[in-house]
């Protein structure tokens, strides 16, 4: 299973690769409570910039309560919605949608604590809907970092963890996109 995973990993960055003859504006390292990565952003045009980040989805293995991280994809979409400078730093505000998916662990599932869920593994297929916003310092050369939120809305599909014998999918709201909203997001961005 873990095989396949790292298959889909590598050919998602494979088809990243691209990004770069088409003129992309930086590359970065994406750290949070979340998981690390890499992220892709393009150049700006007329106020709106997209970005491309896969990650390593740490939840779970902080704690040991499995061994495997996950994965998640996101790309979204940014509207510049505000720019000032101070001395030689310069602040770019901005907020916007994207999607998000990948092969992940969800929090427990039930209302208040859920000892079953909270002990299964939980991992499966997470596809949401998403947002995010932040703010970016570029400090006047090559690097610039790039503090963020981001939350997703979406669903997560699993096997039950009550059907051991088959194949029986659960689907349930993914808590961790909107568990996970205050969590920060640091990159830090490296332009071409």
């Amino acid at each position: 299973m873990y095989s396949r995973i790292h298959t889909v990993l590598l050919l998602v960055l494979l088809g990243l690769l691209p990004l770069r003859l088409q003129g992309q504006e930086s590359v970065g390292l994406f750290s949070s409570l979340k998981g690390i990565g890499a992220t892709v952003r393009l150049p700006e045009s007329n106020g709106v910039f997209h970005t491309a980040t896969a990650f390593v989805d740490i939840y779970g293995v902080a704690t040991s309560r499995c061994s495997n991280p996950g994965l998640r994809f996101n790309v979204s979409r940014q509207y510049v919605i505000g720019r000032k400078s101070n001395g030689d730093v310069g602040f770019t505000f901005y907020a916007g949608p994207g999607i998000t998916a990948g092969f992940v662990r969800d929090h427990d599932k039930g209302r208040g604590i859920d000892l079953v869920s909270l002990m299964a593994d939980n991992e499966g297929v997470v596809a949401a809907l998403s947002a995010d916003a932040g703010c970016r310092f570029d400090f006047g050369g090559a690097v610039s970092l790039d503090l963020s939120f981001a939350g997703d809305l979406g669903v997560h599909i699993r096997r039950n963890e009550k059907e051991n014998g088959y194949f029986a999918p659960s689907l349930s709201i993914y808590n961790n996109g909107w568990m996970q909203l205050l969590y920060p997001q640091i990159t830090i961005l490296f332009r071409l």
